[in-house]
């Protein structure tokens, strides 16, 4: 199931039509590409910073005598930018003037997009079909002294919970 982030500049549905839906997750291009990647999405400031980072990195592990090790270093850095790409994504549309919006998730972005802009105009959204493999079933909740219990242990800073 992936999981967007909306981001919009300015008020009102002709700021809604300008949405920027952002994916929370690993980036496999960014894992590749690194600061191409970043370029790509519009991220200047995230690539130059990376690009310098990488550049202060090379002369640091040359002047130490260790410059082998810099393609593995860099794939590090690469990693951790595939890992926060979301992030680093919506940091650069906070600076260019967006604001956060809200999270939308689901198997479908089309889906998700059109159940976002539904609410967002107060309109009521038609629910999404539910398909689940198997029927789901709920067990009634279990109660210690006529508290109920969610979990498998009562808590006993909770009233009703076991003390030792």
């Amino acid at each position: 199931m992936a999981r967007y982030t909306v981001h919009v500049k300015g008020e009102g549905p002709e700021a809604l039509a300008r949405a920027q839906f952002v994916r929370d997750g690993f980036s496999w291009l960014a894992l590749g590409f690194g600061p191409f990647w970043l370029l790509a999405k519009g991220a200047w400031i995230s690539a130059l910073l990376l690009i310098a980072l990488l550049m202060g990195m090379a002369m640091l592990l040359g002047s130490i005598g260790i410059a082998v090790m810099f393609p593995l270093v860099s794939q590090l850095v690469y990693f951790l930018v595939a890992l926060e790409s979301g992030a680093i994504r919506a940091w650069e549309l906070e600076i260019k003037g967006h604001r956060f919006a809200g999270v939308i998730s689901g198997d479908d972005r089309d889906v998700m997009e059109r159940r976002f802009f539904a609410e967002s105009l107060g309109e009521a959204a038609a629910p999404a079909p539910v398909s689940a493999p198997f029927p789901v079933e709920f067990a009634p909740t279990r109660t210690v002294s006529g508290v109920p219990v969610i979990g498998l242990f009562p808590n006993p800073s909770r009233p009703g919970g076991r003390r030792p």
